[in-house]
């Protein structure tokens, strides 16, 4: 059976054999890390939020449009729209007596 001590002088051992990293080395696993918290911290892109923004704009003015429409019209006086009627089906037109 190991004895923990000697568990311990093998572990310090192993240590001590493995070499330094150079200044230009990362530890492994380092990268992997910090480019899975990136992608999971990452938020819209600026074409996303831009995009949402037009969206929003469009949706404004497409309800102001929408809301003030063209101003009432006027209805025909009565007897310019008989008359309008009239020519359009091309029937005579008799003065009033």
């Amino acid at each position: 059976m190991n004895d923990p001590s000697r568990i311990l002088e093998r572990l310090a051992a192993a240590a001590r054999m493995e070499s330094a990293l150079t200044p230009d080395q990362l530890p492994s696993g380092l990268v992997t890390r910090v480019l899975t918290r990136m992608r999971e911290r990452t938020g819209p892109s600026l074409w996303e939020s831009s995009a949402l923004v037009a969206l929003s704009v469009a949706a404004v003015v497409t309800l102001v449009c929408v809301l003030l429409g063209s101003p009432a019209a006027e209805p025909p006086d009565e007897a310019e729209m008989i008359s309008g009627l009239m020519l359009e089906s091309e029937l005579p037109i008799s003065p009033e007596p």
